[in-house]
């Protein structure tokens, strides 16, 4: 299954992640090497929890926290 990912801030290209059927987004986030102690993954404007299934060919936004000042 192929998922499109966009990466905020952008610590990596956006682009398509090819994962096996039935992947959550926690599969996704350690395919792409992100913490999901630190990432969000975002489904259209939702936020969505690591264990809920992800869809052929979606669009799934990676949203990393940051701090600083």
């Amino acid at each position: 299954m192929k998922v499109h990912v966009q990466f905020r801030p952008r610590r990596k290209p956006d682009g398509a992640v090819v994962l096996a059927a039935g992947a959550t987004a926690g599969d996704l986030l350690k395919a792409v090497a992100q913490p999901p102690s630190s990432t969000l993954v975002v489904r259209g404007s939702t936020p969505i929890p690591e264990d809920v299934a992800l869809v052929e060919g979606e669009k799934i936004l990676l949203l990393s926290s940051f701090s600083g000042g």
